[in-house]
């Protein structure tokens, strides 16, 4: 979406850093707040999760899970073809009908009555929030020089890497002193503020692109859905069931099929383009593999410290805090990591002392419940390892991409992780839900799983990258 043209006035004079600070950074923070709010509700919601358990007594984990997964499943199939319908009506009216739709949805989310609805309502808020990731990086990719680009993603990343870490205290804060719908009202006076704002953003558009691929969106979102279904029901339909397999089967099929149509499609739902170097194959698809350890890893340890250790949804959140706080301080010495000894080895070290820091949550699970002695230890080193990886594949992911390509990259990048999140979500439901009542079991089951998963991000990544950083790969 990079190679999107601006308004002639940007064109002249694009609003920088420096005379024009104050104008800049207020669009800035601005665009930012797209992708914060989109990335937020990735990981609010989490901490809201037992709250809308006990809500609606009457449905199971899998059926609720939904809330979750189908929030995942919709940005997924929608990234890329939000991006492309951009760029063709215009990155500013898309930005602001985005905020609009997700807005609107999250009072629908606070509002609803049954699981349904529920359920419904997320579906359409994941439309606005597919609509404002890749919308919010187009529209504030021009405000930089081609040569800072990556400066921009930088900022951008920044703000959904805060998203992730306010996302679990805020969520427990609103969730206990007030309910589990305050995490979606909140959304709110944050989007009324935002699409008064926008009316200062310029107009981006090029009508002589391709129209996107909805053929393919359809068949993403159903394929997702598919697979995440046989997942998160499998233990309850019986692994080696017509319909288990029928749901793994065909969402595989829809999934191929919407890489033949991927490779043909001018406007493709996967910019298979963007993979054919072993670089951008091991970046995205490491940040697929990891995505699926991190998103199943929130979701479980939600779930053990409010059932098993009887926490407070504020006590949860907080305590879940600590890992994408240290992923946040941990990011920026990553990159000098990875320059001094290679993204290869920076990878694999990260993916190994995340592996450690499982294994220090696994024990101290089983001990009595103590925040400082048996959890934060634990909690600290896997965001110390998150830290390690995630900045470093995505610089991976993006290595060799010129600078006009940029945005679409990353959203590339953002859509492979959402795909992880899915799997992550529903292998997290599948087996939490099939230790049945002993809690511990099953959250060390996914904590295996989670390790394994990491193991396979280190190996993909040993046997695709050369041992030193390559030209063209930004810090």
């Amino acid at each position: 979406m990079a190679d999107t043209p601006v308004a002639d006035a940007e064109r002249r004079d694009p609003p920088g850093l420096g005379a024009t600070a104050r104008p800049a950074t207020a669009l800035i923070l601005l665009c930012c707040l797209g992708a914060f709010m989109a990335f937020l509700d990735s990981t609010i919601v989490n901490v809201a999760f037992p709250g809308i358990e006990r809500q609606f007594k009457g449905s199971d984990l899998p059926t609720l899970s939904w809330v979750l997964n189908g929030y995942n499943v919709v940005i997924a199939a929608l990234l890329m073809p939000a991006g492309r319908a951009a760029d063709r009506l215009g990155c500013r009216r898309s930005f602001v009908v985005g905020l609009v739709v997700f807005t609107v949805a999250s009072a629908a989310c606070g509002a609803a009555g049954s699981v349904e609805l529920l359920i419904a309502a997320r579906l359409v808020q994941a439309i606005g929030a597919a609509i404002l990731v890749p919308t919010s990086l187009a529209l504030l990719m021009p405000m930089f020089s081609m040569a800072r680009r990556l400066v921009a993603i930088t900022i951008w990343g920044a703000a959904a890497a805060l998203a992730a870490g306010i996302g679990p205290g805020l969520g427990g804060l609103l969730t206990e002193h007030w309910s589990w719908r305050a995490v979606f009202w909140v959304n709110l006076p944050i989007g009324a503020v935002a699409v008064w704002a926008s009316r200062r953003l310029g107009e981006q558009r090029d009508r002589s692109g391709p129209r996107p691929d909805l053929l393919g969106t359809v068949l993403l979102a159903v394929g997702l859905g598919l697979l995440a279904l046989g997942l998160v029901k499998g233990h309850d339909w019986d692994w080696s069931s017509a319909r288990t397999i029928g749901c793994l089967i065909g969402g595989a099929v829809l999934v191929a099929v919407v890489l033949v149509l991927s490779s043909r499609h001018p406007a493709p739902v996967v910019a298979l383009d963007l993979l054919r170097s072993r670089s951008a194959l091991a970046g995205n698809l490491g940040s697929m593999l990891f995505a699926v350890t991190f998103y199943a890893v929130i979701l479980n340890n939600i779930l053990f410290l409010n059932n098993d250790w009887h926490w407070t949804l504020l006590s949860a959140g907080l305590a879940t805090t600590p890992p994408p706080i240290a992923t946040a301080l941990v990011a920026r010495p990553a990159i000098r990591l990875a320059e001094l000894l290679g993204d290869r080895i920076t990878v694999a070290i990260g993916c190994l002392v995340y592996c450690a820091g499982t294994l220090l949550l696994s024990w101290g699970a089983g001990q009595h419940p103590d925040f400082v002695t048996h959890w934060l230890p634990g909690a600290a080193v896997m965001g110390v390892g998150a830290g390690l990886v995630w900045p470093v594949l995505g610089n991976v992911a993006m290595a060799g991409v010129e600078p006009a390509r940029l945005a679409t990259a990353s959203a590339a990048n953002a859509a492979f992780r959402q795909l992880g999140a899915v799997l992550g979500t529903a292998l997290a439901v599948s087996i939490v839900s099939s230790a049945g009542r002993d809690l511990l079991h099953g959250a060390r089951n996914t904590w295996v799983m989670a390790i394994c998963f990491a193991l396979a991000v280190a190996v993909l990544v040993s046997a695709t990258l050369p041992g030193r950083r390559r030209a063209g790969v930004a810090g």
